[in-house]
């Protein structure tokens, strides 16, 4: 299981983006499931928890790259 700080948002959408399935674990928030390259809540999640995740799905289905060739 991959652990995150809360603030690396652009490394956790590269993470689910490229492993597409999977858990991971962010500091402070808990363990979060990712199916289907999305974020998924857990059950009992809180609105910080809903906010991060609501977030995270929202720069994934914008499609844009998570990073550029130089």
């Amino acid at each position: 299981m991959k652990k995150f700080t809360k603030n690396s948002i652009k490394q956790i959408v590269k993470y689910v983006k490229i492993f597409f399935e999977g858990t991971l674990k962010v500091e402070s928030l808990g363990v979060f499931q990712f199916q289907q390259g999305l974020l998924k809540a857990p059950c009992n999640a809180n609105e910080q928890q809903q906010s991060f995740v609501s977030q995270i799905n929202q720069l994934i289905k914008s499609r844009q790259p998570v990073a550029q060739w130089e």
